[in-house]
């Protein structure tokens, strides 16, 4: 499968890691490096605004790593019995989307990646949920793969909007047999999403309650005052407004969203909830880590969930 492992590592990490640091840098020496003056408690808070702004920046300029793929491109040999979809968000830029049908009476699952890497890498997580028996709509984000527009907090939003409404008036699939399933980044997607909806449940795997909150996580000598002004996902305070069945999965040993902000997600969710804690497993390996143990842990909550339903 074009030289990849079963399970590539999707989410950059180094990137990631140096974004912080040289905003770090930045905040540091604003208004001169190496002043020998101490600076004025009057003049913190305005410094610490405009290095607010600079975090944002350069947050959206590494948060994201978009590969762009020909519209006209065939699909890989290895992608079976997937539709090509297209669909356009508000603005009326065209997003992009492989479809695999559920069979009947299935539930189909709507897939939010990761910050890299395309649906052509991304099929792969199909075979991973196969003991699901669910239908899969993944996505691409805007400035992903053959979707149109360029990535930020908002434009992903819409993008999720866009297909879950795809999913349902174009694709006759009911609210209540779409499954949300988010991965890292896309977990921010998908808690904005599933407020007050009722869909079948949300999967919340290896993802933040902020991104703020895994800055100050990985980084806490960053100032305290430091005001993010974009792309903030702040997925805490809309877990809040989300009343379907949530699984939060997280590996013990994340090196990128560290395992207590899983356990903070799974503090916050309403019931019925449940925690798969993967012991051992970092940020890109929680699948493998396990085995075949993973695609069953997920039925086993799916079969649940439907059973507590059909009461």
């Amino acid at each position: 499968m074009m030289g990849m492992s079963k399970r590539a590592k999707y989410n950059r990490i180094i990137p990631l890691a140096a974004m912080f640091l040289v905003a770090l840098n930045i905040a540091a020496c604003l208004d001169g490096c190496g002043a020998e003056r101490p600076t004025p408690k009057s003049e913190l808070a305005p410094k610490q605004s405009i290095g607010g702004e600079m975090l944002g920046g350069l947050i959206k300029r590494f948060l994201y790593y978009p590969m762009k793929i020909e519209r006209d491109k065939a699909l890989p040999h290895y992608i079976e019995g997937a539709e090509e979809v297209f669909f356009k968000v508000e603005n009326g830029n065209e997003m992009h989307a492989l479809h695999w049908p559920a069979g009947e009476g299935r539930p189909t699952i709507l897939f939010l990646h990761g910050n890299a890497q395309t649906v052509f890498e991304w099929a792969l997580i199909r075979d991973e949920l196969a003991p699901m028996d669910c239908g899969l709509f993944l996505i691409d984000y805007p400035g992903y793969g053959k979707s149109a527009g360029d990535p930020s907090e908002m434009s992903l939003y819409a993008a999720g909007y866009a297909a879950m409404k795809t999913m349902i008036e174009d694709k006759g699939i009911a609210e209540s047999d779409i499954i949300v399933f988010a991965k890292s980044l896309g977990g921010g997607v998908a808690t904005q999403i599933t407020q007050d909806r009722k869909v079948k449940g949300l999967i919340l795997e290896s993802t933040f309650t902020s991104i703020p909150s895994v800055a100050s996580a990985l980084f806490p000598m960053l100032p305290t005052g430091l005001a993010f002004k974009s792309e903030i996902y702040d997925s805490a305070s809309k877990l809040k407004n989300i009343h379907v069945p949530v699984l939060v999965v997280h590996g013990t040993t994340d090196e990128i969203i560290p395992f207590k902000e899983g356990e903070r997600l799974f503090a916050i969710a309403n019931e019925p909830k449940e925690f798969y804690v993967v012991k051992g497993a970092g940020h890109n390996d929680v699948s493998m880590t396990v085995g075949d143990e993973y695609g069953q842990r997920l039925r086993t909550w799916l079969d649940g969930i439907e059973k507590l339903q059909a009461k």
